[in-house]
């Protein structure tokens, strides 16, 4: 110690004796220095990787098809529960409206009686057209035989054998018959034309019939069918209960019909394009999913209530840009945890606009070092 002491002491005197007088740093003075420059140069760094992220939040939409009876009725059965799986065209709920049953039975029952009536004015036009059918086989028999009368006197009359008056008759009788013949042929022509409006009207009727029967809300008692294939969801009505008009009883998820939709800033619009990969966090959901821009919404919103979380973000504030986002590479895993309207946290690092930073960057960097080099000489 004292050894260290005394090497000390000699070489300050020895400074002082060379006329270089020692001055004594402050602690701490170049990393004060340092940080003076390095700490603004990283949050200009920072600001300008900002530029390069892109993020946005928004929720899991088009999931859900709503099954509702298009009348008023009162819901009889229902054939399936919450989260059973339906098939499209499945039957899922009996309706039944009281009152409009009653007036479509009633007219139902009039249009059948009006039918029968119809078969059976068929059945008398065809027994009318057929006896005048007969008439007109008969007149023509009847032509037939006078007109051979009437051509064998032709022959006697040249030679006098037959009077003149009798061939006369004969031929006035030819073309009587003629007549005749002419009025049964119009009659029978009638008589095919009413039981052709005949068998019209039959059908007619029956078709309006099958249309009523069909028409399962004009008959009060129908029917509802699954729309697509999914999960039964959002059950809301129970059996006995009044439904009004398009008001659903349940709802159809289907994952395959889901997709993205996301509320970017308008400032952020410029850096994503359609077409680009963009990568989601989905609540419920472990791990990312990678999701595909399809396209932009034209028109600005305001974030759903799910999403709004302060003041300045509700509509009268803040406006943003609705972007789709189709799912892409999700697995069986993932799609079973797929929830209609679940959050989704949407971000993506612009290659391009990062790497414009790199060689200002790098200036920046490069004249940092300098000073702090210059710092250590002195």
């Amino acid at each position: 110690m004292r050894f260290r002491r005394s090497a000390t002491q000699s070489h300050s005197v020895t400074l002082a004796a060379n006329g270089n007088v020692g001055h004594k740093r402050k602690p701490g003075g170049f990393r004060r220095r340092f940080y003076l420059i390095v700490l603004p140069l990283l949050v200009v760094v920072g600001v300008q990787a900002d530029e390069a992220w892109i993020s946005a939040d928004g929720i899991v939409a088009g999931a859900l098809t709503a099954v509702s009876p298009i009348v008023q009725a009162r819901l009889q059965n229902v054939f399936v529960k919450c989260l059973d799986r339906v098939v499209r065209g499945q039957p899922v709920a009996e309706f039944r409206n009281e009152v409009t049953a009653e007036a479509a039975a009633q007219q139902l029952l009039g249009l059948q009686l009006l039918h029968q009536n119809a078969l059976s004015q068929i059945d008398i036009a065809r027994a009318a057209a057929e006896s005048a059918q007969k008439l007109v086989e008969a007149q023509d028999a009847v032509v037939q035989q006078l007109s051979a009368v009437l051509q064998a006197q032709n022959d006697l009359v040249k030679y006098k054998f037959v009077a003149n008056l009798v061939w006369q008759n004969a031929k006035a009788a030819v073309a009587r018959s003629e007549a005749e013949r002419a009025a049964a042929i119009f009659v029978y022509q009638q008589k095919k034309e009413e039981v052709a409006k005949a068998v019209a009207d039959a059908e007619l009727l029956h078709a309006r019939i099958e249309s009523l029967q069909n028409a399962a809300e004009l008959i009060g008692h129908f029917t509802l069918k699954a729309p697509k294939d999914g999960i039964v969801t959002d059950c809301t009505a129970l059996p006995g209960d009044v439904i009004q008009a398009r008001t659903p009883i349940f709802q159809v998820f289907n994952i395959d019909d889901a997709y993205g939709v996301v509320f970017a800033d308008p400032a952020d619009i410029k850096k994503i394009a359609v077409g680009q990969n963009i990568t989601l966090h989905v609540k419920g959901i472990y791990g990312d999913v990678e999701g595909h821009i399809t396209g932009f919404y034209p028109e600005l919103a305001a974030l759903p209530v799910a999403l709004t979380r302060y003041f300045w973000q509700k509509q009268q504030w803040s406006q943003y840009v609705p972007v789709r986002i189709d799912f892409l590479h999700m697995s069986s895993v993932q799609k079973s945890h797929l929830g209609a309207w679940a959050q989704i946290y949407a971000f993506r690092w612009d290659a391009d606009a990062a790497w414009g930073i790199w060689p200002w960057a790098e200036r920046q960097v490069r004249d940092a070092w300098k000073i702090i080099t210059q710092i250590l000489v002195s």
